[in-house]
């Protein structure tokens, strides 16, 4: 394994579809809740369309998928969460080779976060179920801030609190707005292709990453691709 990039000092992560596949105890959670309003389940597809952009938001997709009132989203919230936070790690489980990546992270002396827009109680009792928490430098969850990815004010926490320069990280997300964030805080972007985005939400994105095992040489081939455009997908 090549030596740690010179030019990175940190890297942020995403969570859901990038660390851990969320999507059963998510359902499960939706479901209770709508069950709760006499409203039928949603089925596993239609919730994969519908993460990534924080809890508040993924219960206002549901209840419309549902026939429900959206605008009740966030009345619902509390028993939405009092009913995942429970089991959130009941299902969840990290993408094969996730645990190793992040290891050979951190042994090439790279300071890590996670910048997820889960609720940071949600998040910490997954990285707890993982196994990942003494891996993570710092946190900042979905309502860590007033603001969530797309806003690149959570990348800026996050490299605030590990004391980096935006130029010196790389954000790794599987949605367009991981990537949106990381161009707004000018962050360099990586797309976690095997999550739960579109196919073309790796248009703007310095490389694309099939295999979470490829992130720590992905990382490397950085410097020369961002010079030349996208470095090739691993």
């Amino acid at each position: 394994m090549p030596a740690a990039p010179s030019r990175f000092d940190a890297v942020l992560l995403d969570l859901d579809g990038t660390l851990v596949d969320s999507l059963a105890d998510l359902r499960t959670a939706l479901n209770a809740t709508l069950a709760q309003e006499g409203l039928p389940p949603v089925a596993a597809a239609a919730v994969r369309a519908m993460v990534g952009d924080g809890a508040l938001a993924l219960l206002r997709r549901a209840l419309w998928a549902s026939g429900g009132d959206a605008d009740r989203a966030a009345e619902l919230l509390p028993a939405f969460l009092a009913v995942y936070e429970p089991i959130a790690a009941a299902g969840t489980a990290l993408f094969p080779g996730a645990a190793e990546a992040v290891r050979a992270l951190r042994e090439a002396g790279l300071a890590l976060a996670i910048v997820t827009n889960k609720p940071a109680r949600a998040t910490g009792l997954i990285l707890d179920a993982v196994g990942l928490t003494p891996l993570i430098d710092t946190v900042v969850g979905g309502d860590t801030l007033p603001q969530r990815k797309p806003d690149p004010a959570p990348l800026r926490e996050a490299l605030r609190r590990l004391g980096v320069e935006p130029g010196r990280a790389v954000m790794v997300g599987d949605m367009h707005h991981d990537i949106a964030a990381a161009r707004a805080a000018g962050v360099a972007a990586i797309l976690a292709r095997y999550g739960y985005g579109r196919p073309e939400d790796e248009d703007a994105a310095d490389a694309v990453l099939d295999d979470i095992g490829g992130l720590r040489v992905l990382i490397g081939a950085l410097p020369g691709a961002l010079a030349s455009g996208r470095a090739p997908a691993s």
